[in-house]
């Protein structure tokens, strides 16, 4: 292990500095964020943590611990885990500071300046559809988090990678675009990858978007392709139950769902197959953006 500096990582709506003494989880950054260059480490960031050796209890030998602000808010995960640590770390902190904004859990993307906002409940295939969606054409904005300014109503890209679990390894990265991460096995969340997002996207993540489209995704193996169009009171109630922060934001929450609701069309999609489901997202963005 060699001593390091934070490193300030610009996802375009935050910026996350983070440090760590860990060679293999430093390697692991620079694969993963490998197109948003460093910041200024010694300039603001929305979160900044370490990722440290954990000490003390011999039960804890060989594990890591993410400390933020003097606070180590989880419990220590094992040392080739350090990257899941940080990424699932990284997005519950953003998930408690980012107050400014609307965060929907949601992945986002756009072509050019119009939006599609995917909300899901974890598991409804958000993640994978997404990043299928990416290599389609469309521009990446979000995977974990939808984040909605509420003064302007303009979605702001939130450029992390996206955690694929499982089955969404493979099919993803059978893709010949598509870069991912170390294979991450057995974690909570079973075997874990994180799907890099094209430099294009990166480049582009201080641009805005305008919403015009909203698709709540849901998978199911081996089913038909399923569109249900959504009136706008079912889409607000469904926002502010894909939030983060709906709640804590008080009204200013609750106008923000509604005007979303009512400013764009919204649809629930049941799919099993990645290639209809995206050619039916296309026809429907094509009727309605």
């Amino acid at each position: 292990m060699t001593p390091s500096a934070y490193r300030l990582i610009d996802l375009g709506a935050a910026r996350v500095a983070v440090n760590s003494p860990l060679n293999d989880f430093n390697a692991h950054l620079d694969l993963v964020y490998q197109h948003h260059g460093d910041g200024d480490p010694l300039s603001f960031a929305d979160v900044r943590v370490s990722l440290l050796p954990s000490r003390g209890m011999r039960f804890w030998k060989g594990r890591v611990s993410l400390w933020s602000e003097a606070t180590c808010p989880f419990e220590p995960y094992p040392m080739r885990s350090a990257l899941p640590l940080f990424e699932w770390g990284s997005n519950w902190l953003l998930a408690q500071r980012l107050n400014a904004y609307l965060l929907l859990h949601a992945g986002v993307v756009a072509r050019d300046d119009r939006a599609l906002i995917l909300p899901a409940a974890p598991g409804s295939g958000k993640s994978t559809l997404t990043c299928a969606l990416h290599l389609a054409g469309w521009r990446f904005m979000s995977d974990e988090f939808g984040v909605l300014d509420p003064d302007s109503g303009n979605l702001l890209p939130l450029l992390k990678p996206a955690a694929l679990k499982n089955r969404s390894i493979a099919i993803i990265g059978a893709h010949p675009q598509a870069r991912l991460g170390p294979v991450f096995p057995g974690t909570r969340k079973g075997d874990v990858a994180h799907f890099v997002p094209l430099r294009d996207s990166i480049v582009e993540r201080h641009r805005h978007a305008r919403p015009r489209l909203v698709i709540f995704p849901r998978y199911r193996d081996g089913g038909t392709l399923k569109c249900t169009p959504l009136d706008a009171a079912n889409t607000a109630m469904r926002l502010g139950l894909n939030s983060f922060n709906y709640r804590t934001l008080g009204a200013v929450g609750f106008d923000a769902v509604v005007r979303l609701a009512r400013t764009t069309r919204a649809f629930e999609l049941e799919y099993g197959d990645l290639s209809t489901a995206i050619a039916h997202i296309d026809t429907l963005f094509a009727e309605h953006a």
